[in-house]
């Protein structure tokens, strides 16, 4: 059985947003080095680094476009070497300490063979963000990753800033599948299961540099391996 996909270890839906509000420049560009790409406590590199990077459009109006990609365990992607995302929405302001952010994703991943089991999937999302710092997202897929049928995740985040422009970032997260189909998706006898993480971040020098600390509910010995356990993750961004 292939393992779950990603997300957004960069938190490319939230950087999307972050830009249709305040960046000044119609286009921008990421590149990211990650020691292990880590989506809600699983890793998809099975503990390996690897490159990502994304590309963003975006208006004074609010709308925003992209698109993101990053390595993959081929092994446990049935081939698939490269996951690549698509996605687009509109974020705004509904008063001086609250905002909103709502769009559509699909998620690819080129090559795989599942096996009959379609991997490529879409999800709605929207999100609302209180004083810059805390940020409620709820994401919704009619057939989640593997072909096992509808799935809802929530998150959860707080930043806190610290002495010498470090930020701290609190978050936690469950992902539940809706289908009886997929009551043992995730060996833990339940149809859902819980992330949560802290990380500490910081720029420097035009980069943007942040390590954090990530575990799951799941057994360690996950689909056959590990990549649900607890681990550190250290990345290296860079906008242009």
């Amino acid at each position: 059985m292939t393992m779950l996909k990603k997300i957004i270890s960069t938190a490319v839906m939230a950087s999307s947003a972050t830009f249709a509000m305040q960046a000044q420049a119609d286009v921008s560009a990421t590149v990211t080095l990650v020691s292990d790409y880590v989506y809600n406590g699983v890793s998809s590199t099975d503990g390996d680094p690897t490159l990502q990077g994304s590309v963003d459009w975006y208006n004074d109006a609010g709308f925003y476009a992209g698109v993101w990609a990053s390595g993959l365990d081929e092994a446990t992607f049935a081939s698939a070497e490269v996951e690549i995302d698509y996605y687009a929405g509109y974020a705004g302001s509904l008063n001086d300490s609250l905002s909103y952010d709502v769009g559509y994703a699909f998620y690819t991943y080129p090559g795989a063979n599942d096996a009959g089991a379609e991997s490529d999937y879409g999800e709605v999302y929207g999100a609302l963000t209180f004083n810059e710092n805390t940020t409620a997202k709820v994401l919704y897929s009619d057939n989640y990753f593997g072909d096992v049928g509808n799935s809802v995740i929530l998150e959860l985040s707080h930043t806190i800033a610290l002495p010498e422009d470090f930020s701290l970032t609190l978050s936690a997260s469950q992902t539940t599948l809706l289908d009886d189909k997929a009551a043992d998706y995730f060996d833990i006898g339940e149809d859902s299961y819980n992330h949560w993480g802290v990380s500490v971040a910081k720029s420097l020098a035009g980069f943007d540099f942040a390590l954090a600390y990530t575990d799951t509910n799941i057994d360690e010995t996950y689909w056959g391996n590990d990549s649900a356990d607890a681990r550190a993750v250290l990345s290296v961004s860079r906008s242009f």
